[in-house]
């Protein structure tokens, strides 16, 4: 199993796997997300590309940085199986080589599987009163 971050060039590997998941990006989409700076994306690779995360690197006005994981996605069959959990370890370490201070999420405590997965990986949820607010 290899973990890695991706390049623009996977753009075409990761769109194969997250049509597998009923999730469409475009490639030229996702390679032009691929080639931001800040933007972040990485792969669980066995054979073919088992699971697919991404975020971004926030920076902070006193010169620290954060990094915000938006999304993993883990194929169907390989669900289970701890690739998920090692994705997050691997991205975790990631950011603390890269020096950013700390990594955060959002989920819902309705998907347990998700909140299964974090725990695994060293994910605490600090408050049961933590609110996310989303304007569209």
């Amino acid at each position: 199993m290899e973990y890695r971050l991706a390049t623009p060039e996977d753009a075409a590997l990761i769109c194969r796997f997250v049509n597998d998941q009923q999730t469409a990006y475009q490639e030229k989409d996702l390679r032009s997300f691929l080639e931001q700076e800040d933007a972040k994306a990485f792969l669980a690779v066995d054979g073919e590309v088992v699971g697919f995360a991404y975020g971004c690197i926030l920076h902070r006005p006193d010169g620290r940085k954060d990094f915000y994981l938006h999304a993993i996605d883990v194929a169907e069959k390989s669900q289970g199986q701890g690739y998920g959990t090692a994705l997050v370890r691997y991205i975790d370490d990631w950011r603390k080589r890269i020096g950013c201070r700390k990594m955060f999420l959002i989920t819902n405590k309705s998907n347990p599987k998700a909140c299964k997965c974090y725990e695994k990986a060293g994910g605490i949820a600090p408050s049961d009163d933590d609110v996310v607010y989303v304007f569209q």
